[in-house]
């Protein structure tokens, strides 16, 4: 969708200006988003994820961003002329926009809970994705170049910072420093939102996004990407892209085997990369590069114990009060007696929790819709990506907590899967 489009072709001279304006803030929102993580904000001494400080610490400089770039987006297109394209074109952002009015009531009115985790978490992404489908085809293919430059390097930093003691993004939970941590935090902050990160990423290279590239090069930001996995540490984000990825080659091996044409190039370039993998996974096993993550499947400090133990939250809670209003004192002294020191580890759990059964399934209703909303601009190639991401995510607070990963998410698939930009399959087995 392109919402510059609407704007009234017979005054372009009226339009130039914000047009630029909102793109580049569109830009600059994009650039903070992905460099500027809560941890930066916790080193740079601003509260974003602790007690104490401003209200508008509260929020992160995205989404103040983000707001701007919609504002000159509508100015530029005009408010009426973008809300009726949106009803007509993509009707899913305004039904999840309601649903994000809804569950500020219940945060706000109902519970009495600051409304920064809805706003970051929710209308950040609303609000990012307008902007982000009103972009032109130049500016979008250089954002698209520069996200995979971005995992490049993060991978990069993320390689530095397990192999040596440095960290470029000082780990803070709660305003505490944490220095014992092993895994690596490079730019997006936290180990856990790389593994994520770089786990849709993956997915989108091996899919329709990497056929802009030869396979050598793919197959080099595969391998790449992949062992940077091990750095960031995330248990459930890896085991789960590996089952794609197997379950995608799996796939591409049937076809083959049931007649489609391939490029014996291509079939060398993967048994290639296939048994690198092999032999290089094999000698950092027995070397013992590998122990400190081995040792997260090992020793996961209680977390798997905890994903058994938060179904019993609900506990002695009067069943008026579980479908509109959960009593959070009651929620928090079960939490306390059933030792869940560390969180209710999923997001699905953690909103009945919070919100109630009423408002949690209208919410997700809604967010369905936009999900939806994001399928339809850059086609099925986005439901591989989204399925990961809220499958790992459902392992833990996820979006019921404040946090960007969602605007982030939505962000590399508009980007990395944008339809212009996609060239089209060719025979073989690496054109998925």
């Amino acid at each position: 969708m392109s919402l510059t489009h609407a704007a009234p072709a017979r005054r372009p001279i009226r339009i130039t200006r914000p047009v630029g304006l909102a793109s580049a803030l569109t830009v600059l929102c994009l650039i903070v988003l992905f460099f500027v993580s809560s941890k930066v904000l916790e080193a740079a001494g601003i509260p974003y994820g602790s007690p104490g400080g401003s209200a508008l610490t509260k929020f992160h400089p995205a989404t103040f961003l983000a707001l701007a770039a919609l504002g000159v987006w509508a100015i530029a297109i005009g408010p009426g002329r973008l809300l009726a394209t949106l009803a007509a074109k993509r009707p899913g952002t305004l039904i999840f926009a309601l649903a994000i009015l809804l569950l500020t009531f219940q945060t706000a009115v109902v519970q009495k809970l600051p409304i920064s985790a809805v706003v970051d978490t929710f209308v950040l992404p609303l609000a990012l994705f307008v902007s982000i489908s009103a972009l032109r085809a130049p500016l979008a293919e250089r954002l698209l170049i520069g996200l995979h430059l971005f995992f490049l390097l993060n991978s990069t930093i993320g390689y530095l910072e397990y192999f040596t003691p440095w960290r470029l993004t000082p780990n803070y939970e709660g305003g505490v420093h944490v220095t014992y941590d092993w895994r690596a935090t490079a730019l997006l902050g936290h180990p856990l939102v790389n593994a994520l990160s770089t786990g849709i990423y993956l997915l989108i290279l091996t899919g329709p996004g990497g056929r802009r590239f030869d396979v050598p090069i793919r197959a080099f930001l595969l391998l790449y990407n992949l062992g940077a996995m091990v750095a960031f540490g995330g248990r459930a984000a890896t085991l789960v892209l590996l089952g794609l990825l197997a379950s995608r080659a799996g796939f591409g091996i049937v076809k083959i085997l049931a007649g489609r044409p391939f490029r014996r190039r291509d079939a060398l370039v993967i048994i290639v990369i296939l048994t690198v993998v092999a032999t290089i996974g094999s000698l950092l096993v027995q070397g013992g590069v590998l122990d400190s993550f081995i040792g997260r499947f090992e020793d996961d400090s209680g977390s798997a114990a905890t994903r058994v133990a938060m179904f019993s939250i609900f506990d002695g809670m009067a069943l008026r009060d579980v479908f509109f209003a959960p009593d959070l004192a009651h929620i928090a002294s079960n939490q306390r007696r059933l030792d869940l020191g560390i969180g209710i580890e999923s997001f699905v759990v953690a909103f009945f929790a919070y919100y109630g059964i009423v408002t949690t399934v209208l919410f997700f209703a809604g967010l369905i819709a936009f999900t939806a909303e994001i399928v339809r601009s850059v086609g099925s190639a986005a439901l591989l990506p989204l399925g990961y991401y809220f499958l790992v995510s459902s392992t833990s607070t996820g979006i019921a907590n404040k946090t960007i990963d969602f605007a982030l998410v939505m962000a590399m698939i508009l980007i990395l899967l944008d339809p212009r930009f996609i060239p089209k399959p060719a025979a073989g087995p690496t054109a998925c």
